[in-house]
């Protein structure tokens, strides 16, 4: 298949366009038969179908990866959901979860304890049968730290997820074969080497050294307290080329002395992967036990997080080479053939899949489109059938808006940009509120973007029933100089020249241009402009080596916790690395609350407080923006832009169906 890349319009005057030039300059460029303006006056575009029942999708960037628990970006999204398959899957028009890998489910003690019964004869695409033991190794690799999943996070709603996440460990008395019980809540008392080791400097610095309580013109650490030793140094409690952190909370100097005692002579245990609750009951019923009644936990499981992974195929070709197309064995309605980067992905029929019936293409071509008037003018030459939301030039949205093949609506995502928060001067509460109360968000949405986007005061989008964010501050330019100035830069005045990192696309530049000068005149700091390639900018933001950098989240099921459960704890997706007690243990409240509406004033207490310590910068909420030829059938309009391909047909008679819904 070849793709006329050379021949493409590469920018288009936001001042002077004309659809119909574009239209007539692309079909003297790209000579196109069946290109004109009569086809054009509907729809956007060539009108001629394939011949073969195949799917051409523009898919944004080049993925990073085909191993689902080695990613979380919106390229890898389309070809996980369709070369894998969970317990569930989406339905394509509604997002609710409805049985894959298995048949039903129930939950049992309000919640806390789910009960998923498997199909019977399911089996990997190699041939080799799908038990519960397959489930439970997969989510056992998920969490395990070794993997370094950026989606792991999701596995912390199962029991253990979290402290096996984060190498946390129980405190074993070996005369007695028991753990040692915390003294306040009765349960296994968790805590961690570092943390032992922190409590035991603590004890000393306690009894040799000195308590300081931090300076209460200290915003960002007020009521924490830093320990010198007996010559008067301010001690920190990490090492090497570390950062150094040098406070305590006031719960920490208090606990010290006991967690010290209890820990003497014991043995320190750490969780593994081993302990999760998922339990293989027998082949075909896997039982999970949840941190708290999660009476969501269906709605997550259409996720690619919850996907099985072949064991069989891991162990033989190891790490990074089992996904190469020549060793791929996947468990979904397709596999991947081919794989040349930068160029396409292939995906073919499994015809080992369950329910191989109901899939009627046989090939389906991913795109690495980044360029959004190159997607434009694919699609319009007809090389490809639709493509991912968001890579159309904002210029040609009002006009493309009258094509009946131009697909809107909202989506359940922000748009928003990390502050991040280990690197000063962006540690400083005051200086995070000056930038976002200095960004005017309205007009960003509506002039620089201009595609149904709504300027973003929370980070919750719209959609949620139930459940309404409380106001956030709007654009205030005076009190955000206000702020600065507090922070010791008045007028800008001393501040450093700061670097916005964003991927490369045209969207994202107009964006970071506007906040570049919003910035500059409202608080008169320089802010530099860097862009990178997908994958490069990925591992930046994991590695938080940067200062601000562009981001967005689509949520992965529709409920407020896919966005607030991101600053919970210290993960690859919490990319401002914020991580605030109070939050954390709003969220834990939230989260366990059976009764929604308890639940939601928690959880909008939660957000409230995040957003008031700004570690990001919400800007607007995305809107559905693509193109659909008018033959490709199954591929609905939804907010979280999921779309299951084996519902997705080819209707080389479209113009026939068409008629006939008209009469």
């Amino acid at each position: 298949m070849s793709w006329p890349r050379d021949s493409v319009i590469t920018s288009v005057n936001a001042n002077s366009c004309d659809l119909t030039k574009l239209i007539l300059a692309a079909c003297g460029a790209l000579t196109l038969t069946g290109c004109s303006l009569s086809a054009n006056e509907v729809y956007f575009g060539r009108l001629v179908p394939p011949e073969e029942n195949i799917l051409r999708i523009g898919n944004g960037a080049e993925p990073r990866s085909s191993d689902p628990h080695k990613t979380a970006g919106i390229p890898e999204n389309t070809i996980m959901m369709n070369i894998y398959e969970g317990l569930t899957t989406y339905n394509p028009r509604t997002l609710a979860p409805v049985p894959a890998m298995a048949t039903r489910w129930e939950s049992q003690e309000r919640a806390k304890v789910w009960i998923f019964h498997l199909r019977k004869g399911i089996t990997f695409s190699d041939g080799k049968p799908i038990t519960a033991d397959d489930f439970v190794y997969s989510w056992r690799r998920i969490i395990d730290p070794e993997t370094a999943a950026p989606y792991a996070s999701l596995m912390y709603y199962v029991k253990n997820g979290l402290v096996i996440a984060e190498g946390k460990a129980r405190l074993k008395d070996a005369s007695t074969g028991k753990f040692v019980a915390d003294p306040q809540s009765g349960q296994d008392l968790i805590t961690s080497e570092a943390e032992l080791k922190r409590a035991r400097r603590i004890v000393q610095l306690q009894a040799t050294g000195e308590v300081v309580p931090v300076a209460k013109s200290d915003l960002e650490h007020v009521g924490q307290y830093q320990l010198k030793d007996s010559n008067g140094q301010v001690v920190s409690f990490t090492e090497g080329d570390a950062e150094p952190d040098t406070y305590v909370s006031k719960a920490q100097l208090e606990s010290a002395p006991s967690l010290v005692r209890l820990a003497d002579g014991k043995q320190l245990v750490p969780y593994t992967p081993v302990d999760l609750g998922v339990q293989a009951v027998d082949d075909y019923t896997l039982r999970i036990e949840m941190e708290k009644p999660t009476a969501f936990f269906p709605k997550m499981t259409p996720h690619y997080a919850f996907t099985v992974v072949p064991r069989h195929v891991i162990e033989k070709y190891g790490e990074g080479n089992w996904t190469k197309p020549k060793n791929f064995v996947g468990n979904g309605p397709f596999k991947i053939i081919e794989h040349t980067p930068y160029s396409q992905v292939v995906l073919g029929r499994n015809p080992r899949y369950w329910d191989r019936e109901s899939v009627k293409l046989d090939k389906v071509y991913l795109i690495p489109i980044i360029e959004e008037s190159q997607n434009a003018n694919l699609y319009r030459a007809g090389e490809i059938d639709t493509m991912i939301t968001n890579y159309l030039p904002p210029p040609l949205i009002r006009e493309l808006r009258q094509k009946k093949d131009y697909q809107g609506g909202p989506q359940f995502t922000t748009y928003y940009y990390d502050l991040n928060v280990r690197r000063k001067p962006f540690n400083d509460i005051r200086v995070r509120q000056a930038l976002n109360l200095a960004v005017n968000k309205e007009d960003i949405a509506y002039k620089y973007v201009g595609r149904g986007e709504i300027p973003a005061y929370t980070f919750v989008p719209p959609g949620v029933p139930g459940y309404v964010p409380l106001p956030g501050p709007k654009h205030d330019p005076q009190k955000a100089r206000k702020l600065l100035a507090q922070a010791g830069f008045p007028d800008g005045k001393g501040f450093p020249t700061i670097t916005i990192y964003y991927n490369t696309l045209e969207n994202h530049r107009n964006v970071a241009q506007a906040v570049q000068r919003m910035w500059k005149e409202q608080l008169n700091i320089k802010v530099q402009l860097q862009n990178e390639e997908w994958q490069t900018f990925q591992a930046r933001r994991e590695r938080r080596d940067f200062d601000v950098a562009r981001d967005a989240w689509i949520g992965d099921y529709i409920d407020p916790s896919t966005f607030l459960d991101l600053f919970t704890e210290d993960t690859l997706n919490n990319h401002p690395g914020w991580v605030d007690p109070k939050y954390t243990r709003l969220m834990a409240e939230a989260n366990a609350e059976p009764d929604e509406r308890k639940r939601s004033r928690l959880l909008q207490e939660a957000e409230a407080y995040m957003i008031e310590q700004a570690p990001i910068v919400p800007i607007f909420y995305q809107a559905l923006t693509y193109l659909k030829k008018p033959w490709v059938r199954g591929w609905y309009p939804n907010l979280l832009d999921q779309h299951p391909l084996k519902y997705v047909s080819i209707d080389r008679d479209w113009q026939k169906t068409e008629l006939a819904r008209r009469r």
